[in-house]
């Protein structure tokens, strides 16, 4: 009843967030995102009907729509990135290029060797999710950091969509963590529950935080005397990085 409640739940959930977007005319503000979920929606209802319908080809359906997903969920830092950055041409650039070099290095490493292994332990998978879950949490602090160090505006959207992706990641990590120290005979049944029950809290987090579009204002701030010039915001030491990455990247 747990399994097919969180089933019932994610479809529930996915279908609302993006017809609500849709409806909105804000599906176009957060592109990566919403493919991500549309990603999400898709290969969960064709691993549903694999599941009821074509019970033989389930696993290895499931093993595919697993892999590719943590590829895919970079697009949800990638869009979080462009949001906090979009100010700054050039950083927004640079943002973009180190996530998506982030995922052909994790899909070369990881990923990759994982698909061409005949058959992969527990313990090669485990160790997998965990260490995508750990860089993209060190990504998300990264982020975070850097708003927080420059007075970046975050608004309610990106907020929300950090915030459900990082109980996402926290919960996943612990998961794993206790999966390969306790085993499958012990904690494989809570394992498979626990898992999906993670990714509803966080589409339960999006569906409040993005159900209506509100874009984040720029807010000035001085920083405090001796650290800069008086009177001159903070995001202007931003903007002069962002000139100076521009002119490089021209060259």
């Amino acid at each position: 009843m747990i399994s097919a409640s969180l089933i019932i739940s994610f479809f529930v959930l996915e279908i609302a967030l993006l017809a609500r977007a849709t409806r909105g005319g804000f599906l176009s503000k957060f592109p990566l995102f919403y493919s991500y979920i549309a990603y999400m929606l898709i290969s969960g209802a064709i691993a549903t009907g694999l599941y009821l319908w074509a019970p033989a080809s389930y696993p290895s359906g499931a093993w595919f729509r697993l892999v590719f997903g943590l590829v895919v969920e970079f697009a949800v830092l990638a869009e979080v990135s462009d949001h906090i950055f979009r100010p700054y041409p050039a950083i927004h650039l640079l943002g973009r290029l180190l996530i998506v070099s982030l995922c052909i290095a994790f899909f070369s490493l990881y990923i990759f060797p994982s698909l061409a292994e005949a058959r992969s332990s527990d313990y090669t998978i485990l160790n997998l999710l965990k260490t995508t879950s750990l860089a993209k949490a060190a990504i998300i602090i990264a982020l975070l950091a850097a708003a927080r160090s420059y007075r970046l505006p975050l608004g309610l959207n990106i907020s929300g969509m950090m915030l459900g992706f990082s109980i996402y990641l926290a919960v996943n990590v612990a998961n794993f963590a206790l999966a390969e120290h306790y085993g499958p005979a012990l904690y494989g049944k809570t394992f498979s529950v626990v898992g999906p029950l993670s990714y509803t809290l966080a589409l339960l987090v999006w569906t409040a935080s993005l159900w209506r579009w509100e874009p984040a204002f720029p807010v000035v701030r001085q920083i405090p005397a001796g650290n800069q010039r008086d009177g001159e915001p903070l995001s202007c030491e931003l903007g002069r990085f962002n000139t100076a990455l521009t002119r490089i990247l021209r060259r």
